[in-house]
């Protein structure tokens, strides 16, 4: 049998261990997988439609819609070859192409003859298959159906990747169960209104409380003197937003009073407010074993550090690292194991806010007040840099000053919110300002106007006859027509001109301080910049504050339907 597969490029022992880093192969079928193929065969109107995995030396189908294969060979599929492409493979007659004329599926049934593949990219570049779509008729795939195979294999990798992640999120919450089961400290939350929203078995097993404590208060549980010094301590956690020690009583069913050491602190969501308290309280009641006591619960919070989820660093005065848990020394870049301890610490932040560093290290060893959400740029050992969401606490370690440091990578978060500030102020088509970006842009300058400034130019751009473009060399060569325009006056206009599609084919430009003689040489290079033999008609007026904008567009606008009444292809001051 001829083979129909390519040489296997460098690299090829990265993108498998990519691949195996899912635990996909050879998983059962799951509904969300199914359904993409099936939408995959129905946008592409074709009877199959796979989900293909590459692996060493088969292609295995995490889905399949119209073909009753769970896997075939490498070398006898098509989808080896969209290993290596960086688009979407399409192959109209697998019957004249060489590569593909003599494989089984091909040759016999189901005698497949178009294929088309969009290849499963993850984000860091490795291809593991294609979402593919097969058909027994030779056919032509079209562009929009193109496309909407390349979302849809995004969504499939996007799918995938919330699967690990899921399967990640699981182990870590059955370790922090088995943690809380199986410790000897009581650890526990109440809501702002002191009811119980968990306890571990510890504290069941110390209070022994019929119908366990969830949804009850501590005057429904202890005795109302206990129950009051509980609340109090609560309050003033909440109050003060501030973690702290207190020592508590507690008595065991015994009878017996236990004296507690009980670190609270405040529990506060992504809005940053108090929505109650936790806290974590040990035994102290032997005096002889105080010591012993203390280093038992040292030892606990340091178990329960290490397999929190939360990267956790221990800074002294002298900013050097003290401690740092598992979670903070991966976030750091460096491998499980490696020692950072008496390192500085501020060499874990870029050269240009390690400043800012020491000033705000400064204050919290100085009694300011705890830092709270404070985002900052943290470098890795690569160089590399991720986004930090910060909270800093002023605590006693070894008995000396030093702050608690809880980190949390919120680069995800950071690039998703900066992604939907340039969506919501940048056009989709043309990448230039909308006009909702375009006032935003305008109003931050208006500020810095001068009253005896040159005026400013606003002017309005309409393509003539677009319509009819449009008709008669359809709607994808009309957008490419506004695209190259686009970036071509762009290119052309000076960096503080202020350009910006106003919607359809009209495009608005704000010149800054310009004198009359240099307007209609700038507006003349912005015609010369449509493409295609097309032409645009120019409206435009001067504009100074406290003039409303308004006011100045409009008459751009009444100036733009005078070149357009006039003949088009023209410019026209109003």
């Amino acid at each position: 049998m001829i083979s129909c597969a390519p040489a296997r490029q460098s690299g090829e022992v990265d993108r498998l261990r990519a691949l195996a880093s899912f635990a996909v192969l050879d998983t059962p079928a799951e509904k969300v997988f199914d359904d993409l193929a099936a939408l995959a065969a129905h946008v592409c109107a074709t009877p199959i439609a796979l989900i293909s995995l590459v692996d060493a030396e088969r292609h295995w189908f995490k889905a399949r819609h119209g073909l009753d294969l769970t896997e075939v060979a490498r070398r006898h599929f098509f989808c080896t070859h969209a290993l290596y492409s960086t688009d979407t493979m399409t192959v109209a007659d697998a019957r004249v192409d060489p590569r593909f004329a003599a494989i089984p599926l091909v040759v016999d049934r189901p005698q497949l003859r178009f294929y088309a593949g969009a290849p499963l990219r993850t984000a860091d570049g490795h291809v593991l298959g294609t979402l593919c779509v097969l058909d027994t008729k030779t056919r032509v795939l079209d562009e929009p159906a193109r496309r909407f195979l390349t979302v849809l294999a995004d969504q499939v990798i996007s799918q995938l990747e919330m699967r690990r992640q899921g399967a990640a999120l699981r182990q870590q919450q059955r370790m922090l169960a088995a943690v809380l089961e199986h410790t000897d400290v009581l650890i526990y939350a109440k809501d702002v209104d002191g009811r119980f929203v968990m306890s571990n078995a510890a504290l069941q097993r110390v209070t022994q409380v019929t119908g366990g404590l969830i949804g009850r208060t501590d005057h429904e549980l202890f005795p109302i003197d206990i129950a009051d010094e509980y609340r109090r301590h609560d309050t003033h956690i909440m109050t003060t937003r501030e973690r702290q020690v207190f020592t508590e009583d507690l008595i065991h069913p015994d009878g017996s009073t236990h004296t507690y050491r009980s670190t609270k602190f405040p529990l506060i969501n992504d809005a940053g407010e108090v929505i109650g308290i936790g806290g974590v309280s040990t035994d102290v009641t032997e005096l002889d074993a105080a010591r012993a006591a203390h280093e038992a619960a040292e030892q606990r919070w340091r178990a329960l550090i290490e397999q929190s989820p939360v990267a956790m660093a221990v800074v002294s005065a002298d900013g050097q690292v003290a401690y740092a848990n598992p979670q903070a020394i991966a976030m750091c870049g460096m491998d499980a194991g490696t020692r950072v301890q008496s390192r500085c610490a501020f060499d874990f932040l870029p050269a240009g806010v390690r400043g800012t560093g020491r000033q705000l290290l400064g204050g919290l060893l100085a009694g300011g007040a705890p830092l709270r959400a404070h985002q900052s740029l943290l470098q890795r050992a690569d160089g590399t840099r991720v986004t930090a969401e910060i909270n800093a606490t002023l605590i006693t370690y070894h008995g000396v000053p030093a702050v608690l440091l809880e980190m949390r990578d919120v680069t995800a978060a950071a690039a998703a919110r900066a992604a939907l500030e340039r969506f919501a102020s940048t056009d989709p088509l043309t990448g230039l300002l909308n006009r909702r970006g375009w006032d935003t842009s305008l109003s931050a300058l208006l500020p810095h106007v001068r009253q005896d400034a040159a005026p400013w130019v606003i002017a309005l751009f309409d393509f003539d006859h677009f319509k009819a473009y449009n008709d008669a060399y359809g709607h994808p060569q009309g957008d490419e027509l506004l695209r190259n325009f686009a970036g071509t006056a762009r290119a052309a206009l000076r960096a503080h001109d202020l350009f910006a599609r106003w919607g359809g084919e009209e495009f608005i430009l704000a010149l800054p301080e310009t004198p009359p003689q240099e307007t209609l040489s700038l507006l003349n290079r912005i015609r010369a910049c449509i493409p295609a033999g097309q032409t645009c008609s120019v409206g435009y007026t001067t504009w100074l504050p406290p003039e409303s904008l308004t006011q100045a567009v409009n008459r751009a606008d009444a100036a733009l339907y005078q070149a357009k009444t006039l003949g088009r292809d023209r410019i026209e001051h109003a």
